[in-house]
């Protein structure tokens, strides 16, 4: 079945606002208070703004041709070899992206609410249906993604309203002293390729639909869940303090321990936590769903269904040998992580400049491969 173009903007916008917060809210956030103090606020906004151009840069050249992969007709713009090299590794990233989100699922919820269970039986249990909703095409987690926004969305834009007496603190004046502005490039750069992962987007172009501005609508979801970002951040600022806060591992969690709504509701952090899974689980379903199309596509592959399970073996394999623990884990992903995924997004510039360079050569290619290509399908 063609699913080209099915894709609202509700939908994007949706599962754009729960990619940005999901796993940023509860792995990011106690490193950044430790680094940045309050000016994490600041790296925050100014990484949103970098990586979301970054991505609406790369959708504006991919929606050129809104019926083509650009998986499949960059072909026409690089050499082959060159073009089949930035799939590949642009899937690895992605797959690899996928076990680490994985791992630090699991990492987070069995030493709370899994105690005694097996590591592999929990990674299997988490990607069972994200290879079943895989095997249903992109789409199927978009319209997911719009079931949730709504729950998701609310719960996070309302949480502020329980911590209105913390946030009345004299620690707003922090925000008036001299910045260290050094800090604050260094924590944006890290910052930046959690928004860049956006790029994906430009890759399956033809599932959106033309008719809307798709790159309005990535600006909507980016900096809604960027609010959500920062009202969680202040919020955790307020309430512990900068030195308390990175010293705790999962400080959106412990501060959700202090919410309840009057004298009947007391204790509500088991859900929220399973609330907040389901946007985990839109974002590590996204990402796997996306690796395995740009997987497939570099192995000219007509339907990506016939790598989902081994790919998805590898992710459970890949996850499992990360790291000996999350103290591990975070240090290698503190060492190196945003270098290698910055430099991997931006190699969809490739293609654009390319396409500049080989000048009506490379343009008339491409549209020669658009008017005589089948639509494609993931």
């Amino acid at each position: 079945m063609n699913n080209q173009g099915t894709i609202t903007g509700m939908q994007l916008g949706g599962l754009i606002f729960v990619f940005v917060f999901s796993t940023t809210i509860a792995f990011l956030i106690s490193p950044l208070a430790g680094a940045a103090s309050f000016d994490g606020g600041i790296c925050m906004l100014l990484a949103a703004i970098a990586g979301t151009a970054l991505t609406t840069l790369g959708m504006r050249f991919a929606m050129r041709l809104p019926t083509q992969y650009v998986g499949i007709y960059g072909g026409t713009l690089l050499p082959k070899l060159v073009h089949k090299a930035v799939l590949t590794w642009v899937a690895i990233f992605y797959l690899h992206l996928s076990a680490f989100i994985l791992r630090e699922f699991t990492d987070f919820f069995m030493p709370i609410y899994l105690r005694e269970t097996p590591p592999v039986a929990v990674a299997i249990l988490v990607m069972l249906p994200i290879v079943a909703l895989t095997q249903s095409g992109v789409s199927t987690v978009f319209r997911f993604a719009q079931g949730c926004f709504l729950v998701i969305g609310g719960l996070f834009m309302f949480k502020p309203l329980f911590f209105m007496n913390a946030m009345d603190s004299p620690m707003w004046y922090e925000f008036t002293r001299i910045h260290d502005w050094k800090i604050i490039w260094q924590q944006t750069y890290a910052l930046i390729p959690w928004y860049g992962e956006l790029i994906m987007f430009a890759y399956m172009a033809p599932q959106f639909n033309k008719d809307r501005n798709i790159r309005k609508i990535i600006w909507l979801g980016s900096m809604a869940g960027t609010y959500i970002l920062i009202m969680e951040f202040l919020m955790m600022m307020f309430f512990f303090g900068p030195k308390l806060s990175a010293v705790l591992v999962y400080p959106a969690l412990e501060l959700t321990g202090f919410m309840h709504l009057g004298d009947f509701l007391h204790n509500i952090d088991a859900l929220i936590v399973s609330i907040w899974f389901t946007g985990f689980f839109i974002k590590l379903a996204i990402i796997f769903n996306f690796g395995t199309l740009i997987f497939s596509q570099a192995l000219s592959l007509r339907q990506h269904k016939t790598v989902t399970f081994p790919l998805a073996a590898a992710v459970i394999s890949v996850s499992l040998i990360l790291a000996k623990n999350p103290i591990e884990l975070s240090e290698d992903f503190n060492s190196s992580w945003a270098s290698y995924a910055l430099c991997t997004e931006v190699l969809f510039f490739l293609y654009p400049l390319a396409a500049w360079v080989r000048g009506k050569k490379g343009r008339s290619a491409a549209l020669a491969a658009d008017r005589n290509a089948e639509p494609q399908q993931p």
